[in-house]
């Protein structure tokens, strides 16, 4: 109980670092795949940084490298539509259409954990879903945003099932280094051959330089590989459920900063507050069926 307490603790904590993501991706003036090629180059020295401190070995003689090169991939189109979605609606309306990660993680857990759908994470997902059209509805000058950022939430709860799986054989440092690797090779393969390779990071505005380096060393590098590791103690839909508090953070911190330009409709506001809502209920009803398994464990999760 103690280490799934201090899981959910550090997991707390990464998704609010995980809220600035968004705010730095507006306030960097790099394109979006300037933006992602030097935020990963940087987080995955903090990764080879923090290898090298904590003497976990990064070697790539492990029989799951391909999975982390392919689930680099997916991670890959994550912060692009994730990103993108930013540069062409507000950080807010792309940080609340990302919580519909949930109901993608609900579809894809079972199938990757063998186990049966629960009829209540379909409803509250359906519940999710109308609430993501209602945002759609009144939001018609970011219909565009928004579904770049709905594929960006489905991407997100893809590799984060398939993380949960890989971390029960590696360490978190090792998965969230060669995932990395993979962004910068896709990312930066792209960019020459476009023959468009952004500067050095020293040749940015200062105030990129500032955002770059937090972006890449905290909310990559420590916030990745600790979302990677408490799902030793957590379960995906657990995690997911918990990311979907970053669009609050998000939205509280764009209004704070932007005022007026980051300010959504009330009905979209009321979108945001079910989606909230289904989340809550959603984990207040895991709690339960968690409390009955302690007694009764459930045969078909077990081995």
């Amino acid at each position: 109980m103690q280490a799934r307490r201090n899981a959910l603790l550090l997991l707390h904590l990464v998704v609010f670092i995980w809220g600035f993501t968004g705010i730095f991706g507006k306030l960097i003036q790099q394109s979006t795949l300037h933006l992602v090629y030097t935020r990963t180059v940087i987080g995955m020295l903090g990764l080879a940084l923090a290898a090298w401190w904590m003497r976990h070995t990064i070697s790539p003689r492990t029989p799951d490298l391909k999975h982390y090169l392919l689930t680099g991939v997916i991670i890959t189109g994550h912060w692009i539509t994730f990103y993108g979605a930013i540069k062409i609606s507000t950080a807010s309306l792309a940080a609340a259409c990302l919580s519909t990660s949930t109901v993608f993680t609900a579809l894809l857990e079972p199938f990757w954990f063998k186990r049966k759908i629960r009829a209540y994470e379909v409803v509250l997902g359906t519940v999710v879903v109308a609430a993501l059209f209602l945002i759609f509805g009144l939001e018609t000058k970011y219909r565009l945003g928004i579904a770049v950022a709905t594929l960006s939430a489905l991407l997100s709860a893809w590799f984060n099932v398939i993380n949960a799986k890989l971390v029960q054989r590696d360490n978190a440092i090792r998965i969230g280094f060669y995932e990395m690797s993979a962004v910068v090779l896709v990312i930066g393969g792209w960019l020459a051959v476009q023959g468009d390779i952004p500067p050095p990071l020293w040749e940015l505005p200062t105030s990129d330089i500032i955002y770059q380096l937090l972006l890449g060393f905290v909310c990559t590098s420590f916030a990745f590989v600790a979302g990677i590791a408490v799902m030793r103690q957590l379960s995906p839909f657990t995690v997911m459920l918990t990311v979907n508090l970053e669009p609050v953070y998000t939205i509280l911190i764009a209004l704070l900063i932007w005022g007026a330009e980051e300010k959504l409709s009330t009905g979209s506001y009321v979108g945001i507050a079910l989606i909230l809502l289904s989340l809550f209920v959603n984990g207040w009803l895991q709690r339960k069926r968690d409390a009955r398994e302690v007694v009764e464990p459930d045969p078909l999760t077990q081995g």
